[in-house]
């Protein structure tokens, strides 16, 4: 089956929703598991390669599925597995509040974009790059003005003066953009290689991709329970 064979099909509600779950689950490995290498590692750009692999992972999903607030699911999957500290550690649903808030505002951004650019976005690359930047950017300004108000943290304090909004942005927006420029558009080249052997397998043996998509998730959930319980 080729890539224009399957894309003239629908998919079940059902499919949509283990898609999303999986590619939910992967972006919380991303926010738990490699959040917390970046953090021992002392990496300088950890929020902004965070996004950008985020972002990574949702262009793959929109490659193939075409949904705009796909984002906005799999934001809300991934803020659950960097919540399991609550059910596991029975910590306050605060203590992640504020980068959950990140997440959250960065990905909604990107599905406000992909909604009115996502027809574009299939002819060109230069779409793709423009919604990567731009979600980013809105992204980071949005979060400045909430996440101040949520739990921020010491780091985000710091740039509340005057012109902070400016600083910020400079600092962490336009380093947000730069990643997620580049990831963004390589998620969805990624997605388009793959287009025709997930479609295929969807449409010719289902419940393969149901045991693949589930499988995904259960893994990454436990791995991000795991590192949750050892500290990450």
């Amino acid at each position: 089956m080729n890539n224009e064979s399957y894309q003239v099909k629908k998919f079940s509600k059902a499919e949509i929703l283990l898609a999303i779950l999986a590619l939910g689950s992967i972006c919380g490995l991303i926010e738990v598991v490699f959040s917390g290498l970046l953090s021992k590692m002392g990496f300088p750009y950890r929020s902004a390669l965070l996004v950008g692999l985020g972002f990574g992972v949702i262009g793959f999903g929109y490659a193939i599925f075409r949904k705009p607030l796909l984002a906005v699911w799999i934001g809300l999957v991934a803020i659950f597995c960097k919540q399991l500290g609550v059910l596991i550690l029975n910590v306050s649903v605060m203590c992640k509040m504020n980068s959950c808030v990140a997440v959250f505002l960065e990905y909604a951004a990107l599905a406000i974009i992909a909604i009115t650019l996502m027809s574009k976005m299939t002819e060109k690359i230069s779409a793709r790059l423009i919604t990567g930047g731009a979600a980013a950017l809105i992204g980071a300004g949005a979060f400045y003005f909430i996440g101040m108000r949520v739990a921020p943290c010491n780091y985000l304090l710091s740039f509340n003066h005057a012109g902070g909004l400016v600083d910020f942005m400079v600092a962490e927006g336009l380093v947000w953009a730069g990643f997620s420029i580049v990831l963004f558009p390589l998620g969805w080249l990624a997605g388009e290689k793959a287009s025709g052997k997930i479609g295929n397998i969807i449409f010719s043996k289902p419940r393969l991709f149901y045991a693949e998509t589930a499988l995904t998730t259960i893994f990454c959930v436990a791995i991000c329970a795991i590192a949750v319980a050892n500290g990450f």
